[in-house]
């Protein structure tokens, strides 16, 4: 299924007074993740809800990580995220996170796809994947992203 590969640097902001990445910074990383494979599928979110004002995006129901070490400010990181099953309306993503070729950050998310409910337009509610998104999805294929700073 569609992956993507991120390298960037860890800025001073990523970090606590010790130099060590807050690990809640992961998971603004991972979102960025998510994004990124939405936008190398072309079904980026304001895209998406361009055409379909309804559209309220793939909010989190389920998250998970394992912090196998730390990263430190300055650190060139890369994050893989790939999707890795397609359910209905629900989709898995699993995030990888490297400091040269140590794993330091496995995680794990469940997304929905959602709209508007039509009868509660203060609500979401999760809705099936689109046949042309979900094609998407499945290609076999990895999109590499470079940059100094994530953001």
């Amino acid at each position: 299924m569609l992956q993507t590969s991120c390298t960037f640097e860890v800025d001073w902001s990523d970090c606590d007074p010790a130099t060590i990445v807050y690990n809640p910074n992961f998971y603004d990383w991972m979102e960025r993740g998510v994004n990124a494979i939405l936008d190398a599928a072309g079904y980026g979110i304001r895209s998406v809800m361009t055409r379909d004002p309804d559209f309220r995006g793939v909010p989190l129901v389920n998250a998970a990580a394992t912090f196998h070490a730390p990263a430190r400010f300055g650190d060139t990181l890369v994050r893989h995220s790939a999707i890795t099953r397609l359910g209905r309306s629900s989709l898995d993503f699993e995030h990888r996170f490297y400091l040269a070729d140590k794993l330091i950050v496995e995680a794990s998310q469940t997304r929905v796809w959602s709209a508007v409910d039509p009868n509660d337009r203060d609500r979401i509610r999760s809705i099936p994947i689109p046949e042309t998104v979900r094609a998407a999805f499945e290609a076999e294929k990895t999109v590499e992203i470079r940059t100094v700073r994530e953001g």
